[in-house]
């Protein structure tokens, strides 16, 4: 579609981006920009597997998750209408950030609002199945937003295991490489390689030579042990989310306001 197409009132502005599943474009309606995802190649299947995500997508209620308002039909191609991210995403950020270290106090930020996000998304059986530094939004007060969930899969319980072999590889779970069954907890094994990847701006890889920690020198043992929970081969000795963020939840309870209020604000240092 060109630019100023309109669609079922949604006027397009530019391409935000391209990938296997489709093409998500920049729109404009009644003075507000939303994200628009085009869907080509249209199934009955497929149409179905999207509404029942949506249905579940809107009833995520978190500040920290991507909101989902609808899904159309045109011209065999299914549209999806979802809040507008920005234009950053998390790896976007570590890449500029490089070789300069993260400071711990904007990590330990960025974590909190993954968890928090992430808490909702599973407390709704769903799996993310994609939460890479690609689909994690963050602005420039350093406000965090989860992200494209084209292929995340619906849990009819929490005990529920799935498949399909889905995800980008430096953040798949063995399990998922394996070609095992799995839960939610691959959303923790990818998590844990998000936490490494702040902590180190280095991707995680499951390789036992080339495994590092964290640097000790400047950082807290804890984070460190964190993604040391996170990372177990075996998804039955990885904590829940519920877990991970009680083992966070004295840094939300001694920092909210911090958290609350200086993360959402602009940094001008």
């Amino acid at each position: 579609m060109d630019v100023n197409h309109i669609i079922k009132g949604y006027q397009i502005i530019k391409i935000l981006g391209k990938g296997g599943f489709g093409i998500v474009y920049l729109v404009q309606k009644e003075n507000k920009y939303f994200a628009l995802k085009k869907i080509s190649n249209i199934t009955k299947e497929k149409l179905m597997h999207y509404q029942e995500l949506l249905d579940k997508l809107y009833q995520i209620k978190s500040e920290f998750v991507i909101k989902y308002y609808e899904l159309f039909v045109e011209n065999s191609c299914i549209y999806i209408v979802m809040e507008y991210g920005g234009n950053s995403n998390l790896k976007n950020y570590i890449e500029q950030k490089k070789p300069i270290l993260i400071e711990e106090n904007i990590i330990k930020g960025i974590i909190i609002q993954i968890c928090l996000g992430l808490k909702e998304i599973h407390k709704n059986k769903l799996v993310h199945r994609d939460l890479t530094p690609d689909n994690i939004f963050m602005d420039d007060n350093y406000k965090i937003k989860i992200g494209d969930f084209g292929i995340s899969k619906i849990l009819t319980t929490t005990k529920n295991y799935a498949k399909s072999q889905v995800g980008k590889h430096h953040y798949l779970a063995p399990e998922i490489e394996k070609g095992e069954k799995y839960n939610n907890k691959v959303d923790i094994y990818s998590l844990g390689c998000v936490i490494y990847e702040l902590f180190t701006l280095k991707e995680y890889y499951n390789i036992e030579n080339n495994k590092e920690t964290i640097n000790l020198d400047i950082y807290n043992q804890k984070w460190q042990n964190l993604i040391d929970l996170a990372l177990k081969d075996d998804f039955n000795k990885r904590p829940i989310i519920e877990e991970i963020y009680s083992y966070i939840e004295e840094e939300i309870n001694n920092n909210k306001n911090e958290i609350i209020c200086f993360y959402f604000k602009k940094n001008k240092d």
